[in-house]
């Protein structure tokens, strides 16, 4: 079928159906290097308690990315205290995804603390950061990932290793954090942020969650550096996704950013065209109308 052909249909179908969710996508080329990212974005310093760092805590920086390429991204102060950034979400959600390429600039085999976490929390206004109930895939001593899940009213508790290799300081990972707040099971995975081959990966399920008092209402990411210690971890984060619904239930978002829009059947047509396993809907191996049909179908069922 050809492509052109396909592009016509496909654009006749969507006119005027550009869909959206509350989603947040973010790969901060937008913001003013040497500042704050703004658009959203707060600074950790307002939710911290216990060790303020100083404000602001996290800067625009000009760097690279996994391929090598000029990009903008946004990196910790290697301060003491706690340093970071959180954007608000909707309580009205029973999934969480989010999704972030995150790149350990610096870490001392000495520093008592953790130079990268990025997950979920909930802020009442007064309390810390670190109060619960929050969840975060976050870098530990032996330079290996871990998931740690605290639910709200003091239950106990659970620090999993996120099993694979070690990670490498200076380079690109992209991180990813499934929170089902409806049942309390928790997936955690780390993959290569060049080939997108899974590296590590845990998931939980938290058998006396309850989604009354457990849910989340921020996205953050925050370090953890001791505030006695001369040594200081740093960090650096970019292309931040985040969706209040598991990407598995949206099969025409293929940029996956919560929006189905002319990027999605951009990216569906080249992977068509490419007969690329992505474009199969129907899983027959074959690349024909009742693939573009089942697309079609798709996008305009939306996200949910």
């Amino acid at each position: 079928m050809n492509t052109t052909r396909i592009a016509c249909v496909i654009g006749s179908a969507i006119v005027g159906s550009t869909l959206h969710a509350q989603s947040i996508t973010d790969n901060f080329e937008a913001h003013q290097v040497g500042s704050f990212p703004a658009q959203g974005w707060h600074d950790i310093t307002d939710r911290t308690v216990g060790s303020p760092a100083q404000s602001p805590s996290m800067a625009v920086i000009e760097t690279t990315d996994a391929q090598g390429n000029p990009t903008i991204a946004v990196q910790t102060n290697q301060e003491p205290g706690t340093n970071g950034l959180y954007q608000e979400v909707s309580t009205e959600t029973s999934f969480h995804h989010l999704s972030m390429n995150v790149r350990v600039d610096s870490m001392h085999s000495a520093n008592a603390g953790w130079p990268a976490g990025m997950g979920y929390s909930r802020y009442s206004g007064e309390d810390d950061v670190n109060a619960n109930p929050h969840a975060v895939i976050y870098v530990w001593t032996g330079r290996v990932w871990n998931l740690f899940i605290a639910p709200g009213d003091g239950r106990p508790a659970v620090d999993l290793r996120v099993n694979g290799p070690q990670f490498t300081v200076g380079r690109w990972y992209t991180l990813t954090l499934d929170v089902n707040v409806a049942t309390g099971r928790f997936e955690a995975k780390v993959l290569d942020a060049v080939t997108g081959d899974l590296l590590n990966t845990v998931s939980h399920t938290y058998a006396q969650w309850d989604p009354a008092i457990d849910s989340f209402n921020s996205i953050t990411v925050f370090d953890g550096g001791d505030v006695n210690s001369a040594l200081q971890g740093q960090s650096t984060i970019d292309n931040v996704q985040y969706a209040p619904f598991d990407p598995d239930d949206c099969p025409a978002d293929f940029v996956e950013d919560g929006v189905l829009n002319f990027f999605d059947v951009s990216i569906f047509l080249a992977a068509f065209s490419a007969q690329d396993s992505a474009a199969d809907f129907t899983s027959d191996g074959n690349w024909n109308f009742f693939d573009v049909s089942a697309f079609l179908t798709a996008f305009n069922a939306g996200c949910p």
